[in-house]
């Protein structure tokens, strides 16, 4: 059971006025927000009166499973976080905006990757479309595509953080960049918000509705900010907002200056350190107890920092917990911190390599006191630049046998596999390639040499074991020849094809076809092959979700795009997460933020690179000098040393430093400032070690979990792998966002009626024609599914107007924590209804639960397949209502909107489009049971790595995204030789074909 160290509990007991948590890194402030949290409830304040703002999802997730085992221990009759709020900031903004005005429904959040993707598609500017940055390209150091897409985003970012009025920018060229980009951005057809775009959009709305903002306030009795000393300007005005400054709700604000990551993009550590003069009846609490390192980390760490002159000063200490709940000192062995030098990166590299096979076996004593033998998973490399140092170290890794995963878009592309794919792109597209040859230089390779770049990997692939070794260079060569010939014919006008498909193209499909090239009939990929490739499938997602139709001319700006933005970003973090590998990882210092490992290497501590050499420079922007000076954003020493701190406090134990040591490569005052009697330079390990067999380490995390991920388990396993945890992305069709567009109208429709307004079928027309918006659709097919949409959205509400009525609320978010698997479900609920019942006795409000579908019917066994699949999902929802929302599901309904005819056969039987659902007791206890039960094969799959093709048995293969590069597929079809087999993008086709038949045929 946890103790809390007298500083914890102080902080947990906090009742008077806001708090300042400082917490020194390793002092579990996470279990102490969440105990925080926990106790208000137990107090009586609301669950929604509660909002906490954390950093990522991924510390979101954390943070709710922790305030929920706490609420368990202290309130175990009604455990759940309801209607709390947890999560990052922008996510709230665009819930906010959402509740408070049904127009914002049609946004979606488009990041960093997305971000990229469209300006790289509309780099010039043509006539009336098109954002224009090649009238700044000119302007950037090395007038290269890469550099003015960063430069452009820095631009964008300060004119953000700085609220500079694009109108008064006297440079009239990039006003109007500026202009282009928001038009095509934020307007019509696109209707992305970008994450700056978010939080003006909000801060705006407050000023022009102050009494929204005011009623929202008046809800709140606590708001709380993690990693408080990464908050930018921006946010910090919203956050003041939601406390009236600290007058109105009581804020709890927790971070370290001593890991102010993020002066480059906006954020203020001024903002921590002032926060007791700046907000009024202030406590201020230090953390000093760091349960995670040994105490030779904990004294190097601190003498790091403590030359910053601006910080707050702190004592912290190595602690570990005795068995009768003491706290003493967590001391190092002689050799847990090792300090080489090398004259070469490969030398470097190679002894990297020999410390993991060293390590791998030792003894680990865990938070708990038991022992466990170290394995891959236990293991990092943290960069300061994975894209300038980590290509090595991956290769002699993976030469050695030893497993490992670069994480971060840089970090993807120095994998072999990965620029394969690239490279296949480019040849398709007609683009040279672009490469950095082993000097670093980078160098556009022609067509002639980009083939012979790809016959030479797919060598090396093979040799390596990455590939398999019926993989053929030549075959695969033959296949790009084909593809290009079928984007030629597709290019040709339609009188002059010889085949009835369209221009449009799916990059997905493509790259489907290209994996089952590379996939071997008798080795599967290993399964960081399988992860970069899936990051990779990704990516090329992101570029899709930006585009309304691609056509074999636009392959180039995805050449761009993967060249000069996915393979130079900023390497911030992972592009996903690590799927439970049990693989050494490489990534950036800032992408290792917030983790940790028993053993971490940090390399290239030499000059040049950590501290950096660009660390007083601050970003270039196309601003001029009197509207903005980057000095302002760059981190300088400070900076860098505060990155040094969080690099160093990643690491529990054994902690491994090395530098080159050779002409203009010298260990840096970083590396030559460590001092401390367990450091071992050069000799053998003073220490004995026991060596037991390596156990991977447990993913003792939360398990995120929706109804999709559980159904892709069902269905087949390696789809679930492939999809939840490899990131493989089905791709974006001209249906897509369909059923979207449907739900987001019938919520509107829904939150009329609570304001006892019924629209007739001349106002739903109205109200289509207005919200229904699909991005990847035009013309025809556009057309008729507006009209299917006006037509079953009419049909609905003139035939299930009594329905209406009842509406309670609409798309209710639930998240609850499986108390068998201890799995975090989450869901939305597209409608709740009100229930007549005349129960006295009841305590909880009785509630019905409605799901739509927009979909067509076809037949009898149709609607039984319909009703089956919905089974599991509405009582997952039902279970959802009771367990976070403390409501008692009495009914539950599967609606369907079908733009369609209702078949004669289902009516002849009496059955309607309102499939009823049951979510008796016993039934929503099969369920709980199916759910923890899913959830622990779910687990064990991932400690063994071994996801079974379950799918091959239930016939699923034909319907799977995946099925062209899966063997899964070749084992339904050899005894299935009757399937026809139908590509994705043919897929695609059909639906549409599909659509518009019936939508002609209707009215």
């Amino acid at each position: 059971m946890f103790v809390p160290t007298p500083q914890q509990q102080q902080a947990i007991d906090h009742t008077d006025g806001n708090l300042l948590i400082l917490a020194c890194a390793g002092s579990g402030k996470t279990e102490t927000l969440a105990r925080r949290i926990a106790k208000m409830v137990v107090n009586g304040a609301a669950r929604a009166s509660i909002v906490a703002f954390t950093f990522t999802d991924h510390a979101a997730d954390a943070l709710k499973h922790r305030i929920r085992e706490c609420l368990e221990e202290q309130l175990p009759d009604e455990p759940s976080l309801g209607d709390m709020y947890v999560g990052t900031i922008h996510s709230f903004c665009l819930r906010v905006l959402r509740e408070q005005d049904a127009k914002y429904r049609v946004y979606q959040v488009m990041d960093e990757t997305r971000q990229a993707a469209l300006i790289a598609a509309n780099f010039v500017r043509f006539e009336n479309s098109g954002i224009g940055l090649n009238r700044l390209r000119s302007r950037t150091h090395s007038k290269t595509y890469g550099e003015t897409l960063r430069t452009f985003f820095s631009t964008l970012n300060v004119i953000h953080q700085q609220r500079i009025n694009v109108d008064e920018i006297e440079d009239k060229a990039l006003a109007e960049t500026v202009h282009n980009y928001r038009e095509i951005a934020y307007g019509y057809p696109n209707y992305f918000f970008d994450f700056n775009k978010i939080i003006d959009e909000l801060l705006d709305f407050f000023e022009q509705h102050p009494n929204a903002l005011s009623n929202l306030r008046e809800g709140f009795s606590h708001v709380f900010v993690d990693e408080y000393q990464d908050v930018d300007d921006r946010q910090e005005q919203l956050i003041g907002l939601l406390t009236e400054d600290g007058n109105g709700p009581n804020l709890t604000v927790v971070g370290d200056d001593d890991q102010a990551l993020y002066g480059f993009r906006g954020a203020t550590v001024d903002n921590i350190l002032s926060f007791e003069e700046r907000y009024p009846n202030v406590t201020s609490i230090t953390l000093n107890a760091n349960f995670r390192s040994t105490h030779a980390i904990v004294s190097i760490s601190d003498e790091a920092v403590r030359v910053i002159k601006n910080r707050i000063v702190k004592e912290p200490m190595a602690a570990k917990r005795t068995p009768d709940d003491g706290i003493v000192e967590c001391m190092s062995e002689p050799g847990d911190v090792r300090l080489r030098t090398f004259a070469t990166e490969e030398k470097e590299a190679e002894w990297t390599a020999d410390r993991i096979e060293e390590l791998r076996g030792i003894e680990f004593e865990q938070t708990d006191g038991s022992g466990r033998g170290l394995d891959y998973g236990d293991m990092a490399i943290l960069l300061r630049s994975v894209k300038n140092s980590g290509a090595v170290f991956a290769q002699i890794l993976r030469n050695r046998g030893i497993p490992v995963v670069i994480s971060g878009t840089r970090g993807l592309f120095n994998n072999d596999e990965v620029r394969l794919i690239q490279a296949s792109f480019c040849i398709l597209a007609r683009s040279e390639f672009g490469i950095r040859d082993d000097d670093g230089k980078f160098k556009l390779l022609n067509t002639v040499e980009t083939r012979d770049f790809i016959r030479t990997t797919i060598r090396s692939l093979r040799n390596t074991g990455r590939l398999g070794e019926d993989v053929n260079s030549t075959h695969y060569l033959s296949l790009l020849d084909q593809m290009r010939a079928d984007l030629d014919q597709r290019s040709l006008p339609q009188e002059q094809k010889t085949s009835r498909k369209g221009t449009r193209i799916y990059p997905q499909s493509i790259y489907r076809k290209l994996l089952l090239s590379l996939r071997s009939d008798n080795q599967e990929w290993p399964d960081d092959v399988t992860f970069n490739f899936g990051a990779l499938s990704r990516l090329l997602n992101q570029f899709e979700a930006v585009h309304q139709w691609i056509t074999p001319k636009r392959l180039k700006s995805l050449a761009l795009f993967l060249s000069n933005w996915a393979a130079g970003n900023v390497d911030d973090g992972g592009i996903s997460d690590l799927a439970g590998l049990n693989s050494v990882q490489i990534m950036t210092v800032h992408g290792a933020k917030g983790l940790e490992w028993p053993v971490v290497f940090l390399p290239r501590i030499s000059s040049m690179i950590f501290p950096s050499n660009q660390r007083n420079r601050g970003p270039d922007t196309f601003l001029s000098n009197e509207t903005f000076d980057p000095k302002t954003y760059a981190g300088g020493d400070d900076g860098e040393r505060r990155l040094w701190y969080v690099a160093l406090t990643r690491c529990a134990k054994f902690l491994n430093i090395s530098s080159l040591d050779r002409h203009r490569k010298r260990p840096t005052v970083y590396f030559n400032a460590i001092e401390h009697d367990h450091i071992v330079r050069n000799g053998s390990d003073p220490t004995h070690r026991e060596r037991i067999p390596p156990v991977p380490p447990a993913n003792a995390e939360l398990l995120p979990t929706t109804y999709s991920d559980l159904a892709a388990f069902w269905r087949c396993e390696q789809e679930y792998k492939l999809r939840s945890l490899m990131d493989f992305s089905p791709g974006v069709g001209e249906q897509f966002g369909y059923g979207e567009q449907i739900h987001n109208i019938l919520a509107e429709i829904h939150q009329f009626a609570v304001k006892g307004k019924f629209l007739d079928k001349s106002e739903i027309r109205k109200l289509v024609e207005r919200r229904f918006h699909l991005r990847y659709t035009t013309g025809d097919p556009l057309d008729a599914m507006r009209e299917a949409a006006i037509r079953g959205l009419e049909k609905y509400v003139e035939s299930y107007r009594y329905l209406l009525e009842n509406t309670y609320t609409v798309e209710k978010s639930f998240e609850f924590i499986d108390s068998e698997s201890g799995a975090l479900i989450s869901g939305v609920i597209d409608l709740l209804e009100k229930v007549d019942d005349t129960n006295p006795l009841q305590q909880r409000e009785i509630l019905g639960l409605v799901e739509f579908k927009s979909r067509k019917v076809d037949s009898n066994q149709e609607y039984e397949n319909i009703a089956e699949t919905a089974q599991d999902q509405l009582r997952l929802y039902a279970l959802g209502v009771s367990n976070a929302l403390f409501m008692e599901p009495h009914q539950a309904t599967v609606h369907i909107i079908s733009h369609a005819p209702w078949p004669s056969e289902l009516i002849a039987k009496g059955l309607t489009e309102r499939i009823p659902i049951d979510v008796s007791e016993d039934s929503l206890n099969q369920t709980q049971s199916k759910i923890a039960g899913t959830v622990k094969r779910i687990r064990k799959a991932l400690a063994k790595g071994d996801f079974q093709r379950s799918g091959v048995d239930g016939a699923q293969c034909p319907k799977c995204d995946f099925r062209q590069f899966c063997r899964g597929y070749d084992e339904y079809k050899s005894v299935s030789p009757a399937t026809h087999e139908t590509t994705p993008e043919e897929d695609q086709e059909n639906e549409v074909d599909e659509l518009m038949e019936y939508t002609d045929a209707g009215s």
